[in-house]
């Protein structure tokens, strides 16, 4: 059947378990130290992406403040803007008024004043006709008491339709 050397299997065992403890005591330990050495390097990169990971989200997060603080300050300086120029469109409204009002007081002053001017002119040509009547009364001899009564007469008579 089987020829089984027994010396050749003892010696092969042999063999074996001297490479396993030659392997354990030089091999396997450098193997180990290789593979720890390289877990300890993936976890120091997976600990540094973590790290920027948190960094990055922290930026973010203060750029995302940042925005919603500049977007808000633009919104009050346009508020401000408007509130600005509704400010200035009422002061020019107001302004306008008051040079209309004051044109308009003009006009109503220079309309008075020629109307006094005319009262006056009326008055003055109704003093040159009252004296061009007086004249032709005199002609018929009337004595000069009466004739002043006549023409204050005719004068406060024309005055008071004025």
């Amino acid at each position: 059947m089987l020829d089984i050397n027994l010396a050749a299997v003892m010696t092969q065992a042999i063999g074996f378990i001297l490479l396993v403890l030659f392997m354990g005591k030089f091999a396997f330990p450098l193997v180990r130290q290789t593979i720890d050495a390289r877990q300890n390097e993936i976890q120091s990169t997976l600990d540094h992406i973590a790290a920027d990971r948190r960094a990055m989200e922290d930026t973010r997060a203060r750029y995302e403040q940042q925005l919603a603080n500049i977007e808000a300050e633009a919104r009050e300086h346009i508020a401000g803007a408007m509130r600005q120029a509704q400010e200035e469109a009422a002061a020019v409204l107001a302004k306008t008024r008051e040079e209309a009002a004051a044109h308009r007081d003009r006009a109503l002053a220079d309309i008075e004043q020629e109307r006094k001017k005319a009262v006056a002119e009326i008055r003055s040509e109704m003093a040159d006709l009252a004296v061009v009547a007086a004249s032709k009364i005199l002609e018929r001899e009337i004595n000069p008491s009466v004739h002043r009564d006549l023409i204050g007469h005719f004068i406060q008579e024309v005055g008071a339709q004025a």
